[in-house]
Order: structure tokens, then C-alpha cells, then sequence
């Protein structure tokens, strides 16, 4: 058995959605297919919910019904096309526009309420994988593939209440899932899951954050124990670096798991970093795949590292970051200082990213630059007001992370790294704390970001044989 889990640029028209009925079909093994919501669709129900609870009431509802017409038009243009059985397609056409009036209602009373809650906004966020999901199984159907679609609590996907960032109930799950989806794999039915979204133990709508399809996957994966899990998306596997940047960046066909879970962490976007830890628990491979391209071989993500020549596999970039500087002299007689900052900006839902080696006198941190803002008020507390001297923001910054497998036993590695930054006339304003066996993480400005990239690539990667292997 394995899991094909499809995102949102795979699902995004009927004509992406018959092709991946062709990939679904073709494969003999048993299979359960997770989706995303169809391209796009999660930013508008997102944009809609944060706008329509700031509308005066007065115009409301016809913003509503205007949004309403949208969304509905763009499913339902797909299932036109896509579901060819006429019996099939009326099914599908009536549970779609079923979960499109609520929808409506829902928006209609965050507008009235002029509240959007967590829990409201999971709510709007999961009409987007309820609605692609039938769609699928639909054409599924209609090309004789026995299919039927699920919520992904209904495939036993329990979380706890945090909403917006659930996390799984993980002593539940091997029994949930188990007596949700194999029997459904064992008459011959292919299982389509929601990606993202679950519920808790009160089946309060959940999503699971930022690479929650992916993670999905991975989970259901993980407790069937499947062969392999797939993912298919728009590229043909994990690149050396990011090509946008570097046009000659190579593709890697085999990548440790943990090389993988540092490249995405630090902003390599074709898989999520979360979702790698339930696959690497059961020791079952990952293979990322192209949907556009299927006879490319993807990139397959492994247990065991491989160790190149030159020792770097991959170098990503992190922008969009900042770093915060606490300076004061107060901080080195304040017990357990690291701990309490962290842990207040953890309950602000504010993650940090990167920590750099601290001082008596300094503690330096890095955040999403969306976060800024947050993590500067909880520190501006009455409680820091005497043992801070000095919060400093620098925003205009980016991280650098090179992997590779055998980067800690590599004599004079960090040291090549770094006088390649320095032989580009790049200033590195600061080194992650504590080690890594595959990962060397640094920031730079962000305008010298993209020299530092293409120059650490042509000399570790472009200039080194067997590379991007």
C-alpha cells in the first residue's frame, strides 16, 4: 500500500484533476489519495474571512453572496469537466453546492458577529479540501476507479483543540486510523482524504498549519505503514538549491530524512519539515514527484545519508526573517532568562526560528518578520523593563543553511563556507547556536543574500563531481 497525497497546483483545474486520475489509476498498488484544496482556493477563504468581519454590516451580504458565486462558479466549472459520468457528476454537483451555502452562512455570521476566532477561522479554512475532495473521488468514479472521499477525522485524524496549529493525538492515532481506512482499502475502495484539516475529540473542525497536507500524508502513512508515501507537486524533486535564484540548480535523487527536515525548516519550499518526522519514525520513504513530469524519477528521501564529494548536497535561503537582540546587563543576573523569553513568545504562537550563542550581556534570536511586531510587544513587558537595556530589530536579513551529510566531521568546512560569503563582500551578522551533523546555518543582509547562494553553490555544488546525486 502506499499514500499519494496531491497539492494544491495538482488539483487546481479539471484538466490537473484528470491527470492525476490517470496517475491514480495507473498505479496497481492499494493507495490512499490525500488532497489539497484546488490552487489558490485557501488564500481567498482566508482574504474573505479576515475582510468580511471588517465589512459595515449593510453590505455584508453582498459581499458574501458575490464570494459565494466565485468560489462555487470555480468547483463547479471543474466538475463539469472532470466528472464525465452524468449520475456521478449530479452527486458531486449537489454535495458541492451543499458546502458552498454553508460556507455562506458561516462567512454571513462572522460578518453579523464582527468575530472571527481561531476556531471560526479553521472552520472557513477546511471548505477548501471538503470541496476538492469529492471532486476527485467523482472523477475517480467516473473513470471506474471504485473511490470514496473523507474528512480526514473521518480517516481518524484526531488532534487536540489548539486551532489554527493542531497538533495529532499521536497514542490515538494507530488505532483511529487503522479502523477508519483499512477496511475501506480492503474492498477495492480508494480512500480520498482531506489534507490539512482533521478535528478534535468534540469533532471541532482542526487544521493542522502551514504543510498540513503534506503532514497528512505522512501520518496516514506512518500508522497503515505503507511502502512509500508520494508527494506529488509541480517541480520534479528537491533541488540543489533555490532555482529562481541559481537557473542551473541540480536535482538530488536521494536525500536523507534529515537533510530534508533541515533544508525545508530553513525554507526550501517543496516539502514541509513537519512532515517528514512521521515517515522517518516508521522508516518509510518519502518520494517527491512531479505531476506535470510523472516519468521523472523525483526525489526520493531515505533513512540513511549519503555523503557527497565536497560534503554539500543543498543550500537553501530563509527570508521574510528578522533577528531580535536583547542586550542589557540585567539579563545575566535574571535566572533562567533564555527560558522565560522563549516560552513567552511560544504562548504568543510566535516560533523562533534560529537562536545564536548568548552572552551575559546578549541574547539574539531570529522570527518570522511577520512577527516582529508581536514578539517586540510580549518582550516590552513590565517584566523585562529592568534587565533590558537594548531590544534591536534587524529586519533586513536572510538565513543561509548548507547541508550535507558528513558536514560535522569535514575539517575546515564552516571555514571554506564562511570566505566564500566573505570573498562575495558579504558580512555574516550571525552563526547558529549548537551543532548539526548535516547543517551549517548563518544570516547575511538580505540584499547580499543571492550573491552568498549562487556563490556557496558554484563552489561546493557546481564544481563538485556526482553532485545533486
Amino acid at each position: 500500500m502506499i499514500v499519494m497525497k496531491f497539492g494544491g497546483t495538482s488539483v487546481g483545474s479539471a484538466r490537473e484533476i484528470l491527470r492525476v486520475t490517470e496517475l491514480v489509476s495507473k498505479e496497481k498498488r492499494k493507495k490512499v489519495v490525500v488532497v489539497s484544496a484546488m490552487g489558490g482556493v485557501t488564500d481567498k477563504l482566508d482574504k474573505m474571512a479576515r475582510k468580511v468581519v471588517n465589512l459595515p454590516t449593510e453590505v455584508v451580504e453582498s459581499e458574501v453572496e458575490k464570494f459565494h458565486k466565485e468560489i462555487l462558479d470555480q468547483h463547479v466549472s471543474a466538475i463539469k469537466e472532470a466528472v464525465k459520468d452524468g449520475k456521478v457528476q449530479e452527486e458531486v454537483l449537489k454535495e458541492v453546492s451543499t458546502l458552498a451555502n454553508s460556507l455562506r452562512y458561516a462567512l454571513m455570521g462572522i460578518g453579523y458577529l464582527e468575530d472571527l476566532s481561531p476556531r471560526s477561522l479553521d472552520y472557513i479554512w477546511s471548505f477548501g479540501e471538503r470541496m476538492s475532495a469529492p471532486i476527485v473521488a467523482g472523477a475517480l468514479r467516473s473513470k471506474g476507479v471504485d473511490a470514496k472521499h473523507m474528512t480526514g477525522y473521518e480517516a481518524g485524524l484526531v488532534t487536540n483543540s489548539c486551532f489554527g496549529q493542531a497538533r495529532p493525538l499521536f497514542k490515538k492515532l494507530d488505532k483511529t486510523i487503522k479502523e477508519a481506512l483499512n477496511p475501506v482499502v480492503a474492498k477495492g475502495i480508494v480512500p480520498v482524504v482531506t489534507g490539512f484539516i482533521a478535528a478534535d475529540e468534540e469533532a471541532k473542525m482542526t487544521t493542522l498549519g502551514r504543510g498540513g497536507s503534506d503532514y497528512t500524508a505522512s501520518i496516514i502513512g506512518r500508522y497503515l505503514n505503507v511502502e512509500e508515501v508520494q508527494i506529488w507537486t509541480d517541480v520534479d524533486g528537491i533541488l540543489t538549491t533555490d532555482p529562481r535564484i541559481v537557473p542551473n540548480a541540480k536535482q538530488i535523487y536521494t536525500i536523507s530524512y534529515v537533510e530534508a527536515m533541515d533544508l525545508a525548516y530553513f525554507g526550501a519550499k517543496v516539502i514541509h519539515s513537519k512532515m517528514i518526522e512521521p515517515a522517518m519514525d516508521a522508516d518509510i520513504p518519502v518520494r517527491i514527484k512531479n505531476t506535470f513530469n510523472p516519468d521523472n524519477v523525483g526525489t526520493l528521501v531515505v533513512k540513511e545519508s549519503e555523503q557527497v564529494e565536497g560534503v554539500v548536497k543543498a543550500i537553501s535561503i530563509a527570508k521574510n526573517v528578522a533577528i531580535i537582540n536583547l542586550k542589557g546587563v540585567g539579563l545575566a543576573d535574571t535566572p533562567n532568562i533564555a527560558a522565560t523569553v522563549f516560552n513567552l513568545l511560544g504562548e504568543s504562537g510566535i516560533n523562533i526560528i534560529m537562536i545564536s550563542a548568548a552572552s551575559e550581556a546578549n541574547l539574539s534570536f531570529v522570527v518570522k518578520r511577520s512577527d516582529v511586531q508581536a514578539a517586540v510587544n510580549v518582550l516590552n513587558t513590565e517584566f523585562f523593563a529592568g534587565c533590558i537595556r537594548t531590544l534591536e530589530v534587524i529586519e533586513d536579513a536572510c538565513i543561509i543553511a548548507v547541508v550535507g551529510a558528513g558536514m560535522r566531521g569535514t575539517h575546515g568546512i564552516a571555514a571554506k563556507i564562511f570566505q566564500t560569503a566573505a570573498d562575495v563582500n558579504a558580512n555574516i551578522i550571525m552563526i547558529a547556536q549548537g551543532s548539526s551533523e548535516v547543517n551549517i546555518s548563518f544570516m547575511v543582509k538580505e540584499n547580499e543574500g543571492d550573491s552568498v547562494l549562487k556563490a556557496l553553490h558554484r563552489n561546493f555544488i557546481e564544481c563538485a563531481k556526482g553532485a545533486g546525486k
